[in-house]
């Protein structure tokens, strides 16, 4: 292994390091401001401002134009490049919260809940601040600056829950929900100008035919992403009300949201890095494959557990005022394993400058994704968690796969193999849990999950194991775990 490799490695396992401890910061954060805010605030409260999340975040698309990751991709890019890239990010931000802003009574008129208008109004207010704080934050991770990163992270985290559910307490109702991320979002504004210092120069806004071309496509890509990530809120909102929105949006932040929180966090660490090795096919499939290995490893089996175990989880959480979100709860942990794994490929399209072929398949999935829930509707919450779930393997994931083989240099094959071990060993660990006996799975609800959780855990290291990729890549990890503690 030569100099190059080793110093690519330890930047790699120190931002993976930092960025994952921030993270588990941010997860705590997150699980605790779930359950905190399902005791201060009732099912309305989250299904108001969940009902206009979905538009704020469409409109939120646009904030950038994919501009970030194209600085953070680009292997040269210079000063004039950067001030051009801030100042239509600036302009593009703060559009997008006058659209919000001009959206409002149609958004209030299209529930039928004048409410809507003023929520929706203070909603936009973190486009603008994201917007400004999007250049500085490109910056930092393209110099590698994952520490920076993580700090700001768990500030802007911390901040948010402590200002959401410092607002609910006092009685504030939805209006705490809106509050908390117009704090964290200025907090992360200055945190990101704080560590950078970097200034802009005179307003610009020309900018290279290149940079903008990546930055299309990736925000086409992001923009029928969206249906698949929103368009159920809005539906669920509009024909089935907002209790039942409440319902559906809790399982989906107790669920998804955490797995968004890995991915995305760690997108900024490879990313970057991947992005310098774009040429050496095997040495960009090594890492890749290395990196979701364990990123299945430690993440599918907890879904597993707390799927197979969703009534207990609930009860435990929430409380049992909530068990109707268990069901929700159970279809949308089935259509999350195949999440980690598959919310990775985009590494593969942005580092390759693939961007194009990335908006393809983003229309894809969109459009299958939004058939499901239409399909589903008729059955309420329930129907379109379900739906999502079956339609995610039956249509979109043997697709992903064929397209990753077009692209290279992961192939279907290596995409398939990650994900189908876990899916197997969940699924032996789920019969066994059945098969439980009631002193283990009926009498307590904390020993149902424990017992969820050690089969799945124990169950996925016996098929790993098993198996000499996954079982190469454990005792890797294990080794420099042991050799940095000796250190």
């Amino acid at each position: 292994m030569n100099a190059e490799n080793i110093h690519f490695g330890r930047l790699a396992l120190r931002g993976g390091l930092v960025t994952g401890g921030a993270q588990a910061i941010r997860m705590v954060v997150q699980f605790v401001s779930v359950i905190v805010l399902a005791r201060l605030l009732a099912p309305e409260d989250f299904g108001l401002v969940a009902s206009v999340s979905p538009i704020v975040a469409f409109v939120g698309l646009f904030q950038n134009l994919g501009l970030q990751q194209a600085v953070i991709q680009r292997k040269e890019i210079g000063e004039r490049e950067l001030n051009q890239v801030f100042w239509i990010s600036t302009l593009v931000g703060l559009v997008c919260t006058l659209v919000v802003v001009a959206l409002s009574p149609a958004i209030a008129f299209f529930y039928g809940d004048q409410r809507m208008t003023a929520i929706a109004i203070a909603a936009a207010l973190p486009l603008f601040l994201g917007s400004l704080a999007a250049l500085p934050l490109a910056l930092m991770n393209r110099h590698l600056k994952f520490g920076q990163l993580a700090l700001n992270d768990v500030y802007a985290a911390v901040v948010g829950l402590l200002v959401t559910a410092t607002a609910a307490y006092l009685g504030m109702g939805y209006w705490s929900l809106v509050i908390g991320p117009a704090a964290s979002a200025a907090v992360a504004l200055l945190a990101a100008w704080w560590a950078t210092r970097w200034m802009p120069g005179r307003p610009a806004l020309a900018i290279d035919r290149d940079i903008i071309s990546f930055g299309a496509n990736l925000t086409g890509f992001n923009l029928v992403n969206f249906f698949s990530r929103n368009l159920d809120n809005v539906l669920i909102g509009k024909f089935s009300g907002p209790i039942e929105l409440g319902y559906y949006d809790r399982a989906y932040k107790l669920l998804l949201f955490p797995l968004q929180n890995i991915t995305q966090p760690l997108s900024r660490v490879m990313i970057p890095l991947m992005s310098r090795i774009q040429e050496d096919k095997s040495r960009f499939r090594d890492i890749y494959l290395r990196t979701n290995w364990l990123l299945a490893a430690v993440t599918m089996p907890g879904i597993a557990a707390v799927t197979s175990a969703a009534e207990p989880t609930v009860s435990i959480l929430f409380g049992e005022q909530w068990l109707p979100v268990a069901l929700i709860f159970a279809w949308l942990g089935i259509a999350s394993l195949m999440q980690p794994v598959s919310s990775t490929t985009g590494w593969i399209f942005i580092c390759q400058g693939e961007t194009k072929t990335m908006f393809r398949w983003g229309i894809y999935s969109s459009l299958t994704t939004v058939l499901s829930f239409v399909v589903g509707l008729q059955w309420g919450a329930i129907g379109v968690a379900a739906a999502y779930a079956i339609s995610g393997y039956v249509l979109r994931v043997p697709v992903l796969a064929w397209l990753l083989q077009r692209v290279g240099p992961v192939s279907a094959i290596d995409f398939l193999y990650v994900q189908g071990l876990f899916l197997v060993s969940a699924l032996a660990a789920w019969i066994c849990y059945r098969m439980l006996p009631e002193a283990l799975a009926g009498s307590s609800d904390f020993l149902a999950l424990a017992s969820a959780i050690c089969l799945n855990y124990g169950l996925a290291l016996v098929f790993a194991l098993a198996l000499r990729q996954p079982r190469k890549v454990l005792f890797d990890v294990l080794s420099k775990a042991i050799s940095a503690i000796r250190r």
